[in-house]
């Protein structure tokens, strides 16, 4: 069966409920053949047949086939970048490694001791997730400073003006998510 919806989601969703084919079948009041083959993708349900299937399984049906919509995975080798608009207060951008998914970014920064990373040009409307993999860094947000070792993590609003100064030589990870999560969503449909 050629379609966009992926079903075998359902076998999730029912083991979390602790039910069987035939248990899932009974409820929704549908024969198990109908239900196996939903949720083995042997055939395209009816609305009817979702509309049951997704009660049986405590959701509404627009829920069951969000879930169901099948998603692409998207590999990306993230890689030193050169920024045309970089702004002449930026500094470090060769110690980051990018992987950019459309407004979405992976940033691994390597840095010495003494290192200040300051590159707003990466960033537009983003939440920014910092994780430290190894030293210790001083992130200053609008002014106010925040000591990461390995191990610690912070999130922020990435349109603050915000630096990083490595304390211990190190790596970290930035990740940029679009505040808009419909970009990233739009990124994993099928087309």
């Amino acid at each position: 069966m050629n379609s966009n919806y992926d079903f075998s989601v359902m076998r999730v969703l029912r083991r979390r409920l602790g039910m069987t084919l035939e248990a899932l079948a009974e409820v929704a009041g549908r024969t198990y053949t109908t239900v196996e083959s939903v949720e083995t993708n042997k055939t395209l349900p009816s609305l009817k047949t979702l509309d049951s299937i997704a009660g049986a399984l405590q959701m509404r049906t627009s829920t069951l086939v969000s879930l169901a919509e099948r998603k692409l995975v998207q590999k990306r080798e993230a890689r030193l970048e050169e920024i045309a608009r970089q702004d002449s207060h930026d500094t470090g951008m060769d110690k980051c490694k990018v992987a950019q998914y459309d407004k979405g970014k992976l940033i691994r920064v390597s840095a010495k001791a003494g290192d200040l990373v300051h590159v707003m040009a990466l960033h537009e409307d983003v939440n920014e997730f910092c994780y430290v993999l190894s030293g210790c860094v001083d992130l200053s947000v609008q002014g106010t400073i925040h000591r990461l070792k390995e191990d610690d993590t912070i999130l922020f609003d990435g349109v603050l003006d915000h630096s990083y100064t490595q304390v211990e030589t190190g790596e970290y990870i930035t990740v940029h998510v679009p505040k808009d999560i419909s970009v990233i969503r739009k990124l994993l449909e099928s087309t």
